[in-house]
């Protein structure tokens, strides 16, 4: 099917006149009526907004062997349910990227911390005084 039959078969499945659509697109009546009977093409503006309008891909518009269900855009659904359910999937995976961030956070703290202990080899020490706030003795 060609792209003039198209814009026929949209137009008078959505339920509207060529004046209706030519208001809603912003262009003349006439304009209109020169893309269905093929004589010329809508520009790339034009293509885009009839693909919203219609909710189809522009991709469908302009291929002769693109069949239209596998173009029909996706609309939202009006189910509460799946609606709920989606929104429900956001904040579960927002919590459980927060959780995640929160752990990183602590195990990079933990990282720093232990990497700021001083540790002193009992070679380096040798003649040094050893001070320590534990109580514990050395046995030689």
């Amino acid at each position: 099917m060609e792209l003039n039959e198209k814009l026929i078969q949209l137009r008078k499945k959505k339920g509207i006149t060529q004046a209706e659509l030519a208001e809603e697109m912003q262009v003349s009546r006439q304009a209109v009526s020169k893309w269905e009977s093929g004589s010329s093409i809508p520009s790339i503006e034009n293509l885009r907004g009839l693909s919203e309008l219609y909710s189809v891909h522009v991709d469908y518009l302009l291929n002769e062997e693109d069949e239209e269900e596998e173009s029909i855009l996706q609309e939202p659904t009006d189910n509460p349910e799946t609606s709920t359910n989606s929104k429900r999937n956001v904040g579960l995976k927002w919590c459980i990227a927060a959780l995640m961030a929160l752990v990183l956070v602590v195990l990079v703290g933990i990282f720093i911390a232990n990497g700021k202990e001083e540790h002193l080899h009992l070679e380096e020490a040798q003649g040094e005084e050893v001070v320590s706030d534990r109580n514990f003795s050395l046995g030689w």
